[in-house]
């Protein structure tokens, strides 16, 4: 989950803010007050800033000593799989002034996809992107800006029910950013920046998918989304 982290991080110096670790507790710095629905995400995310920033700095204070043995690579992070119970799940990111724009039952969708550790039907290398990404859509306010110009759910959040990962072609914008970003949205298409500097626009579909489809949260285990319904 450290891609959650980091993007948190992003969004908040992205407003001209820092994040700095005291103890076991973050210190946040801000010229202006920070959007609700960020600040929101941080006080979710906390654990995993914490563990990240403590990583970061133990890394910079105890850089790692020769060894003529080859290193194993770094190990991720452990997070809850598929099919386990996560111990502790942190209750969604409740509507607010962050949502303005957005209808209530896809903002409560939204706030349960934050904290969810896994997706049903997602590989779990690739949730933390979804979920960064999707941060980062509604951080910025292209959600509100994607829903005035007449995208619906499906067309961002919704995919194929019984396999999400596998069949992209009935996927929404979500499930295809892979941590690119979006200069444009735009009543008929979203582009997509590569890091090179090239652009794959994404045409919204002009007519919605016929069933199985679901949306994103409907993927998380039902405990974890206690406010969003069921799936269609």
């Amino acid at each position: 989950m450290t891609a959650i982290a980091l993007a948190l991080l992003d969004a908040v110096h992205a407003n001209g803010g820092t994040v700095t670790l005291d103890g076991d507790n973050l210190r946040l710095s801000a010229p202006t007050p920070l959007p609700e629905f960020l600040r929101a995400s941080l006080r979710q995310h906390k654990p995993l800033l914490v563990a990240l920033l403590a990583a970061q700095t133990a890394n910079s204070n105890h850089p790692p000593e020769p060894t003529a043995e080859p290193t194993k690579p770094p190990q991720p992070a452990l997070i809850a799989s598929q099919g386990q119970t996560n111990p502790a799940p942190l209750s969604p990111v409740e509507p607010g002034p962050w949502s303005a724009g957005i209808p209530d039952q896809v903002a409560r969708g939204i706030g349960a996809i934050f904290t969810a550790p896994f997706a049903n039907g997602i590989p779990e290398r690739h949730w933390p992107t979804v979920v960064a990404d999707t941060l980062a859509f509604v951080e910025n306010g292209q959600a509100a800006q994607a829903f005035t110009l007449g995208w619906t759910a499906g067309d961002l959040f919704g995919c194929d029910q019984r396999a999400p990962w596998n069949r992209l072609d009935r996927a929404g914008l979500m499930l295809l950013v892979g941590g690119r970003a979006i200069p444009e949205i735009t009543s008929v298409h979203a582009a997509l920046r590569h890091r090179d500097g090239s652009v794959l626009r994404f045409r919204r579909l002009t007519q919605p998918p016929h069933p199985p489809v679901a949306m994103l949260w409907h993927l998380l285990p039902s405990h974890l989304r206690p406010h969003v319904g069921p799936a269609p």
